[in-house]
């Protein structure tokens, strides 16, 4: 047990401290910082409020523009047409709205500057109308109910409806949204995660076999207790990444531009409680399995620059993946995607998509964890035995010479173990 954790401890800290791994981490906290400050410093520039001047004889229509505050704000200097003019040429104002009203109909001419804060037009259209309906109302001698029962808008009621079975269920759009986003999410994060690690170990393991280190490791600890301890470090390099990110989202948490990104009235806690345990369940299967295979092939090449060739079959699978996941993302209920959700090497994809969009049972659910348990497990057994014949195994030969090998070679291991018992 202290060879395994002594192998462990090396692999993770020799990974932790390089460069390369830091640079991975920080890499998207940057690009993530950078993109939010963009963000936040356009909002802001959308934000300020312009200023106008509103000149008028109607003192009704003055107090009605002074009292806006949100849209914008009224310079109460500014009482003349030639004054507004001045301030405009001067860029003091950003806008100045000349209104005149005749037998009840109101004229007005709108002048604003061209690259300043913009002015909502059809907000200024409205309060006018407002006002003008007013005059013409009092001109028609027309009570206050009157008025109020000529203003009532049409009652309109909007929901986008999912079909089941041919029985029609209730969606929420900003749930269905934020459902869909969660479940877009972990499928990246997967797939960059496998992308990621499936290297790192098949690079770790080829590394040491290019150099002939494997030869003097493998003398004095088991293959079994090396092929686990390799993984297990990688597992914890992850785990890292995954805390570190964590760590920043917290602390981000603590920003009020932050906390303004998330609806006040949005429980996403308890929106995708019914997803975080499933998606946290492929999301660390995802990873051993891939990972798993990548040791395998990592111990198939003798030259650490052989790897990208080696891991080539797992990068087509998880693109096969990835892909089904976004064809996923657009028909949940497609027989390929259902199909293709309880297939190991696509459920970590493919099952969040279809949970978020409520098109899968609990059952099917539990059915495509149990699958995936059981096939993770026959994998990882079968990749240790070919593992523990070919790691000290050097062939320029291609891969599938070398597992023909493997599985003689393991052949080759039984019978003598037989003859040793008998």
């Amino acid at each position: 047990m202290n060879k395994f954790w002594i192998i462990v401890g090396q692999v993770y800290k020799k990974n932790v401290k390089s460069v390369g791994f830091i640079t991975m981490m920080l890499s998207p906290i940057i690009m993530i910082g950078i993109i939010a400050a963009i963000i936040y410093f356009i909002g802001n520039s959308f934000d300020s409020v312009p200023t106008i001047a509103v000149i008028s004889d109607s003192q009704e229509i003055q107090q009605l523009f002074q009292a806006e505050e949100e849209q914008f704000v009224v310079d109460e200097s500014l009482s003349t047409l030639e004054d507004a003019r001045t301030a405009v040429e001067s860029e003091i104002i950003d806008a100045y709205l000349s209104v005149n009203t005749d037998n009840n109909h109101i004229t007005a001419d709108f002048v604003e500057v061209s690259g300043l804060d913009s002015v909502d037009l059809n907000y200024i259209t409205s309060l006018l109308a407002a006002v003008q309906l007013d005059l013409q109302s009092q001109a028609l001698g027309l009570s206050s109910d009157d008025m109020m029962a000529l203003n009532t808008p049409p009652t309109i009621h909007s929901s986008t409806v999912a079909v089941d079975d041919g029985n029609i269920i209730e969606n929420d759009n900003i749930d269905e949204a934020i459902k869909t986003g969660a479940a877009y999410f972990i499928c990246i994060a997967i797939f960059m995660f496998i992308m990621t690690y499936s290297s790192i170990i098949a690079e770790e393991i080829a590394s040491e076999k290019g150099t002939r280190i494997m030869e003097i490791v493998l003398s004095s600890v088991s293959s079994t207790t090396h092929f686990f301890g390799k993984l297990t470090a990688i597992f914890l390099i992850c785990l890292t990444q995954i805390a570190f990110y964590g760590l920043i989202f917290a602390v981000a948490l603590q920003f009020d531009f932050v906390q303004n990104l998330i609806p006040s009235d949005l429980d996403i806690v308890n929106l995708l409680s019914g997803m975080v345990g499933v998606a946290l369940f492929y999301f660390v299967a995802g990873i051993v399995l891939f990972a798993v295979i990548a040791a395998f092939l990592g111990s198939m090449v003798t030259k650490i620059e052989d790897v990208s060739k080696a891991v080539t079959p797992i990068i087509f699978i998880a693109l096969a993946g990835f892909y089904g996941g976004m064809f996923a993302f657009a028909s949940t209920t497609n027989p390929i995607i259902k199909i293709g959700s309880h297939i190991p090497f696509f459920s970590p994809f493919i099952m969040p998509f279809r949970i978020a969009a409520e098109t899968v049972s609990n059952v099917e659910v539990g059915i495509s964890m149990l699958v995936m348990v059981a096939f993770t497990v026959l994998v990882t057994f079968i990749s240790l035995l070919l593992y523990r014949s070919n790691v000290l195994i050097y062939s320029e030969s291609n891969m599938f010479k070398i597992i023909k090998t493997s599985i003689r070679n393991v052949k080759n291991d039984r019978k003598k173990t037989q003859q040793v018992e008998s």
